[in-house]
């Protein structure tokens, strides 16, 4: 009998993707916060933060004080991990100007309402804040707009124009494919088939960091 869970909830992607559950684990994530250059102390929050595995690394290895927001109350109950509250990414319990930086990983893409999505993020960060979002890519806009995050993909175009209107300068791009595909290929060898990567040709995977508007530049 097919498994009626969302793909995050399935032991197939926690076996080949580890509590990350994304494409290339921890090594987005560590050049997200290398690249804006992330302090002891700052404040961070991971949106959509699954069993919130970007929490633990950026503690441990970055010394952030670092938060999530996870609208599935299997996933919380899982992690087990402090710093965690449940809700959804459109709608962030938290008041503005709250965190130095945003980690959006894998996520936005499953947003119904991505720009309302980018708004909060915009809202709850402080003036020259750092957004790090990773997510998938399409060749087009014809995405079914519902099921499996690539089904739901957007052009890379899109997805920075919304950044942009949101109110972020965005100032890295990096083309990660390869980390789709590698991942894609590990859910087929484990037999799991609700990736959706493999049905719908041309997808892509990038890392993008923005700032908010609103600093000096110095």
């Amino acid at each position: 009998m097919p498994d009626g869970r969302p793909l995050w909830e399935r032991p197939g992607l926690r076996t080949v993707a580890g509590d990350t559950l994304r494409p290339g684990g921890f090594a987005l994530t560590d050049r997200a916060a290398e690249a804006m250059d992330m302090m002891p102390g700052w404040r961070v929050l991971d949106v959509g933060c699954g069993l919130g595995a970007t929490l633990g690394r950026l503690r441990a290895r970055f010394g952030a004080r670092a938060y999530g927001v996870e609208f599935s109350a299997e996933q919380i109950e899982k992690a087990k991990r402090t710093g965690m509250v449940r809700g959804k990414g459109d709608c962030l319990p938290f008041g503005d100007g709250t965190f130095s930086a945003v980690f959006c990983e894998c996520v936005l893409s499953l947003f119904a309402d991505p720009k309302t999505g980018l708004d909060e993020f915009n809202r709850v960060l402080e003036a020259g804040g750092f957004l790090a979002l990773s997510d998938l890519c399409a060749p087009d806009d014809d995405g079914a707009g519902a099921g499996s995050c690539a089904d739901r993909a957007v052009s890379f175009a899109r997805t920075r124009t919304m950044v942009e209107e949101a109110g972020f300068e965005v100032e890295l791009v990096e083309d990660h494919s390869r980390l789709l595909r590698d991942l894609a290929a590990k859910l087929v060898w484990v037999g799991e088939s609700g990736c959706g990567c493999n049905a719908r040709g041309g997808l892509g995977y990038f890392l993008m960091i923005a700032r908010k508007k609103g600093w000096t530049h110095v």
